[in-house]
C-alpha cells in the first residue's frame, strides 16, 4: 500500500549529497532512546529491521520495518508520531496537491482491524480510509526550527508485558522516481524538483551539513481504566492537533 510519508523510526538522517545528476543520494539512520515518551510505570523500545548506508536511487525500495516492543511488566497502548519536513512532504493531508519527492509503503496486514490505525479516531476495522481530509492524525509542529507535518499512527491492541506489536508501522522507503538533481550556480548549490513541478533547497528541510532529519516519537500509556488505546493516549499525552496541544519535540 502505497503512501506518500517517508518515516524513519527515532532518528534518521537522509543525507543529501552533492553529487551531479543523482537524487537524495544517501540513506543512514541514527537511533537515540530519549526518543520515546511513557506514563509511569510503563516502558517500551522501537524495534527496526532496516536497509542502512544504502544509495537512495528513484524508486528503489529501502527497507525499514518499525515494530514497538513493551519491555515493561504493565499492558501498554502505543502510537508513534512520525514528522516530515513541510517543504519535501506540504503537510496537506488531503494529498490535493502535494510535493512528490518521498514515499513509504506499509502492509495491508499492518491496517487490519486491531492493528495500525493513521485515523483520528478509534475504528474497528481498518485503520486507513485512503487519502482526504479527516482521513488522517495529523498535525503541525516547528521542530528545532524546521515546519514538519506530523502523522501519528496508533496501535489499536493492548500490549502484553514482553510482547511486540504483531506487524510493522512501516516498511518500505523510497524517493519518487521522477525526483531531479540540479546544481544552482547562484546560490552553490543542489535543488531538486519533482514531476509536478516542485523545487525544494536544502536550506528548507536540512541542516548545515546538508542532512534532513525524519523524527519519529513513540509514546506508551496505561490501559487499565480507559476503553481504547486513543482514549488512554489521547488522555496521558493529549489529542494531537487539538487546540493548546504540544507535539513531543517541544514539551
Amino acid at each position: 500500500m502505497k503512501k506518500k510519508i517517508v518515516a524513519i523510526c527515532l532518528v534518521a538522517c537522509l543525507a543529501v549529497m552533492a553529487i551531479a545528476g543523482a537524487s537524495l543520494a544517501y540513506f543512514t539512520a541514527e537511533d537515540s532512546a530519549d526518543n520515546v515518551f511513557t506514563m509511569k510505570g510503563i516502558k517500551i523500545q522501537i524495534n527496526e529491521v532496516r536497509d542502512e548506508n544504502i544509495e537512495l536511487i528513484p524508486s528503489l525500495d529501502l527497507n525499514k520495518d518499525v515494530f514497538v516492543e513493551n519491555t515493561g511488566t504493565s499492558d501498554a497502548y502505543v502510537r508513534v508520531h512520525i514528522a516530515i519536513p513541510e517543504a519535501l512532504d506540504d503537510g496537506d493531508p488531503s494529498f490535493a496537491a502535494y510535493n512528490n519527492f518521498l514515499h513509504f509503503n506499509f502492509t495491508n496486514e499492518s491496517v487490519e482491524a486491531g492493528q495500525w490505525s493513521w485515523l483520528p479516531e478509534m475504528t474497528e476495522d481498518t485503520g486507513y480510509r485512503g487519502n482526504g481530509i479527516g482521513n488522517w492524525n495529523y498535525y503541525p509542529a516547528t521542530i528545532d526550527g524546521i515546519d514538519y507535518g506530523v502523522y501519528v499512527v496508533t496501535y489499536r491492541t493492548a500490549l502484553k508485558a514482553g510482547e511486540q506489536t504483531a506487524t510493522q508501522a512501516l516498511d518500505k522507503v523510497y524517493v519518487d522516481k521522477n525526483v531531479d538533481c540540479e546544481w544552482d550556480e547562484a546560490q552553490d548549490c543542489f535543488y531538486y524538483t519533482d514531476n509536478k513541478g516542485n523545487t525544494v533547497y536544502p536550506s528548507q528541510f536540512a541542516d548545515e551539513n546538508g542532512n534532513v532529519t525524519i523524527k519519529v516519537f513513540a509514546e506508551a500509556a496505561q490501559t487499565a481504566t480507559f476503553e481504547n488505546a486513543y482514549d488512554a493516549l489521547n488522555t496521558a499525552f493529549g489529542t494531537p492537533g487539538s487546540k493548546d496541544y504540544v507535539a513531543p519535540w517541544n514539551k
